[in-house]
């Protein structure tokens, strides 16, 4: 019996990993907008940039007009902000357009979803956030403290965070969309937003050349510079490892959790924003991977003891 429970725990704990790393595999599916109207899927998981160049893959290149800011549903919808003619663009995860948002638009850049599944857009050309249910429906809009909002993003707390371009500064929201403070130091033209695991922000300051780093509290702490040129979109894949967008150069660099560069490519057209696939958490596979092998292991036995 004992013996039986050991090669169980070891099954289970194989599948486990298993399952894991399909997570892990799945997470470093980086999308990015370009100046061609076009979405393209790159698989980051090597750190050799021409490596990662070469898996490139047209996602999406009809329906888009000057598309930048980008986010998932938790369906795994790809979701376009289209600059040029006020909408939002829906695509499946097979890249197959689905309908897009029309309404209370007004030079949409940035996106992001909270907790419940709500879009936000940053409409840059009136300096609002545009609120819409997973419908699409519209709800309401955030019109103080912002001055042409282009990037957005939610905390751990489910504040939502809005890069203001034109004045230097990032305005906090509550999960109810009330005015809390603004971060105004070592900004310059801010726009792409992106929390790291440990809850500390990044932005891209397009003007600087430079992605500035804070902690939770809005406190500033460091700064990148290394192979940026414009900076505009941000995006964390699955180990933790910083990618940025940089239009003036066309390129997309990375860098580790410690903001050390690791690698860079070409991709063609300018890049705007960035956005990974999500993926649903490790427990879900761990736990049909163990379900799976414990009713196989009781299978066994049950057909062992009839024999």
């Amino acid at each position: 019996m004992r013996v039986q429970l050991r090669s169980l725990a070891a099954a289970l704990a194989v599948l486990f990993l298993m399952a894991a790393g399909s997570k892990a595999r799945a997470a470093d599916l980086l999308y990015v907008t370009l100046a061609d109207d076009t979405i393209v899927r790159y698989d980051t998981t090597g750190n050799n940039g021409t490596a990662i160049a070469a898996t490139a893959v047209v996602f999406a290149n009809t329906n888009l007009n000057v598309p930048f800011g980008l986010a998932f549903d938790a369906s795994g919808n790809l979701h376009a902000a289209n600059l040029n003619d006020n909408t939002i663009s829906k695509f499946d995860p097979a890249g197959a357009y689905l309908g897009n948002i029309a309404t209370n638009l007004n030079s949409p850049y940035g996106l992001a979803f909270d907790s419940s599944g709500n879009l936000y857009a940053a409409n840059s050309g009136d300096g609002t956030i545009s609120k819409f249910n997973s419908t699409g429906a519209f709800l309401s809009d955030i019109n103080t403290n912002l001055n042409t909002p282009i990037g957005l993003a939610f905390d751990a707390s489910g504040n939502l965070y809005a890069a203001n371009f034109n004045d230097n500064t990032i305005s906090k929201f509550d999960p109810a969309g009330a005015y809390l403070s603004n971060i105004t130091t070592n900004l310059s033209g801010p726009g792409g937003l992106a929390f790291d695991v440990s809850g500390n922000l990044y932005a891209a300051n397009f003007n600087g050349n430079s992605i500035s780093k804070f902690d939770s509290t809005g406190a500033y702490l460091s700064n990148i510079t290394l192979t940026l040129n414009s900076p505009l979109g941000l995006a964390f894949d699955s180990s933790g490892n910083l990618y940025v967008a940089n239009v003036g150069g066309n390129t997309i660099s990375k860098f580790d959790p410690s903001g050390t560069y690791l690698t860079s490519w070409s991709t063609g057209a300018a890049p705007r924003y960035l956005a990974f696939q999500p993926v649903p958490e490790p427990s879900t596979y761990a736990l049909g991977a163990i379900a799976s092998g414990v009713m196989a292991f009781v299978a066994r036995r049950r057909r062992s003891r009839r024999t």
